[in-house]
């Protein structure tokens, strides 16, 4: 398989993260999106929607959409991350659209604007909004680890690994401080101790 990513991005690292935990040999191919690399005719045969991550299956086909990626992977590979039983499974896809809807747009979005000097006068007034519904999901986030290890309950399942990547670099902009989220932070620090752990700069899988 072929990742197709940009090495910064969380979503792409999510399914770096999925695939070390699976343990599958993925070849990384790296764009440089901030040069429009994904727009080139060649990419958008892949992703018409010119955007990473895409996953190159060994026969060709792609997948793009970094959360049906994660599911993709887990349901081929009956990963215990995606549970059998229908509620538990149910209570993961919750987490996986609220990341979607909620938390990528307001915690991801921001970082990638400040980082990648991409802030514009209409960013600029949409920031302080971000930044307080960011907080709100922080905030969600860690009243739910307040009372259990996990998103889901005290086992690790692929909630988790969807929204580890933005998470645990929600500083990088400078708008958000985790200590605010202790109970983040404890689950940030769980999860790099794994042992199939592997930072978002790594890149062989």
């Amino acid at each position: 398989m072929i990742l197709h990513d940009f090495l910064p991005s969380g979503n792409g690292y999510k399914i770096r993260l999925l695939c070390a935990f699976l343990g599958l040999k993925v070849t990384l191919k790296e764009y440089d999106i901030t040069k429009g690399e994904t727009h080139s005719d060649a990419f958008l045969a892949m992703n018409p929607n010119g955007k990473i991550p895409v996953l190159e299956l060994d026969d060709g086909q792609c997948l793009s959409e970094s959360n049906a990626v994660l599911l993709y992977l887990a349901e081929a590979h009956q990963s215990p991350l995606l549970p059998s039983d229908l509620i538990q499974k149910a209570k993961v896809h919750q987490w996986l659209f609220w990341e979607q809807y909620s938390h990528e747009p307001n915690i991801a979005s921001p970082r990638f604007w400040l980082t990648h000097n991409a802030m514009t006068d209409l960013k600029a007034q949409m920031l302080p909004d971000r930044i307080q519904q960011g907080n709100a999901a922080l905030q969600l986030m860690d009243d739910t680890l307040s009372t259990q290890d996990f998103l889901t309950g005290n086992t690790l399942t692929l909630a988790d690994i969807c929204l580890f990547p933005y998470t645990h670099v929600a500083e990088e902009g400078g708008v958000y401080d985790l200590l605010n989220y202790p109970h983040v932070q404890r689950w940030i620090n769980t999860i790099k101790a794994l042992n199939w752990y592997l930072p978002i700069t790594h890149t062989t899988l």
